[in-house]
Formats: structure tokens, C-alpha cells, sequence
């Protein structure tokens, strides 16, 4: 489903204009009604996101109204431990993080917080003898992590990098749009409509918003299913867990 369509009449903020009861062309037809829907729309869009991330299987959700490539990058290490990443990232989660010290054999990083760490901080060579290039280890923090052991200047020279895999923003609509599409599954589409028309009516139309909650939630557990069963080629396999102990 389109952002707008005012020939055919199909696209979100029409059935907006349906949801809220505005009638044809009178968000649309209005550029500060469209604004406040567009907004309204982004919003919406956030919410359902969230609830995609949070259901999805191991067939990772992104938006392919970016350019076409994947929210994967890669970054030379420096002298420093900490990395922040750009903004331009449009950085939501982390998925994995993987460091060649080298420039040729990489390995995956493993999480870890500074309360973990049983030895003494604050002198950074001290702090780096705890840990291998083999076994790195990161603190994730705000919009970056801290790298133990952090790269030698030797390895910087010999081509040591950082490759992340994660997961970004959306590209959000602006007003002026027409074709994009929701960043979600098509059959989900309308939920965007719904949502945004939600928010207005909660403001406006207590007995409306009832409705379109109604209709959200229901909406929201089908696409919750949905996603988190995406990939049908995964194998559901059921095994005693032998971990558990045996008092008898």
C-alpha cells in the first residue's frame, strides 16, 4: 500500500481519511492536515516496528526502502577502546560484532559489562592483559561499545577493523511522498492506517479510538504470529533438556 494515492484512492492516508471519518481528499487535500498524518503515520509505524523486532524468528526485519544494501558495516579500529557510531547509522540493536586484529582473521566478539570485570580499571594496559585478540570482548553503551583488548598501533597498521551486523530506523515518510511503501509485510499494511488514525482519535473521538484499539490489537497478534514464523524452513525441534537435575 502507497504512502498516497489520490487517483485510485488506495493508499494510507486515504484509508485514514476512512478511519477517521475525514472523508475523501480532506487530509490529502489539506497540507497541514497531511503533515500532522504524516507524523501520525511515522509514529504509528515506530510502534509496529518494535512489535515486528520483538516477535521476529532468525528472518531479520529491515527496510528496503533504504538503498540496496544491508545494515551491515565495517570500520577501521583505532588506539582508542571506544567506538560511537554515526548517527547516519540510524543505529537500533546490535545483532553481532566480529573484530580482526589483523586485517585478515576475524572473530566474534562477545558481550560484556564493566560490572563483570573482577579485576581493576583504569590503567588500560592492565585492563587489556585480561583479555585476548582471540576471545574480544565489548560493552555496549548509548550508541557504541568499549573494546577489550583495544587495537596496538601494530595491528592498526596491519589492517585491524570492526564489522557490525544490526538493525536501523526506518526510512520515515515525508509529507510529499507518494509511492513508498510501509518498511512491513504487505498484508500488515493497513495497521499503519489504523494506528495513525488512533492517534487522532484518541484526542477527538473516544468511542472511534475504541474501535481502531480493537481492531490494532487484533491486527497486531496476527502480524506477531506472523513474523515469528517467517522463516519456514527453520526446524522446531523438541529434545529433554539434559541440563536439568535428577533428584531421584
Amino acid at each position: 500500500m502507497v504512502f498516497n494515492d489520490t487517483t485510485s484512492l488506495t493508499g494510507l492516508i486515504q484509508r485514514c481519511e476512512d478511519y477517521t471519518g475525514f472523508g475523501n481528499t480532506n487530509i490529502s487535500g489539506d497540507s497541514n492536515t497531511l503533515k500532522k498524518f504524516t507524523g501520525n503515520i511515522n509514529e504509528a509505524l515506530y510502534e509496529l516496528v518494535i512489535e515486528v523486532m520483538k516477535a521476529q524468528d532468525s528472518f531479520d526485519w529491515d527496510d528496503v526502502n533504504h538503498s540496496a544494501d544491508y545494515p551491515i558495516g565495517k570500520a577501521a579500529l583505532t588506539t582508542n577502546r571506544d567506538y560511537v557510531l554515526p548517527a547516519s547509522l540510524g543505529f537500533l540493536t546490535l545483532k553481532r560484532l566480529d573484530i580482526t586484529y589483523d586485517g585478515t582473521t576475524w572473530y566474534q566478539a562477545s558481550p560484556i559489562d564493566s560490572s563483570e570485570m573482577r579485576h581493576g580499571m583504569g590503567n588500560d594496559s592492565l585492563e587489556d592483559e585480561n583479555y585476548e585478540i582471540t576471545k574480544p570482548r565489548y560493552d555496549p553503551k548509548s550508541d557504541g561499545f568499549w573494546l577489550y583488548p583495544k587495537a596496538t598501533q601494530a595491528q592498526i597498521d596491519a589492517g585491524a577493523k570492526f564489522r557490525i551486523e544490526f538493525t536501523r530506523e526506518f526510512d520515515e515518510f515525508s509529507s510529499g511522498d507518494t509511492t513508498q511503501e510501509p518498511p512491513i509485510d504487505r498484508p500488515f499494511h493497513d495497521l499503519v492506517a489504523i494506528g495513525a488514525s488512533l492517534k487522532w482519535a484518541v484526542m477527538k473521538d473516544q468511542v472511534r479510538a475504541d474501535r481502531l484499539n480493537l481492531q490494532l490489537l487484533q491486527g497486531i497478534e496476527r502480524m506477531k504470529q506472523y513474523y515469528g514464523r517467517k522463516n519456514t524452513d527453520a526446524q522446531l525441534i523438541f529434545a529433554a533438556d539434559t541440563n536439568i537435575p535428577n533428584y531421584r
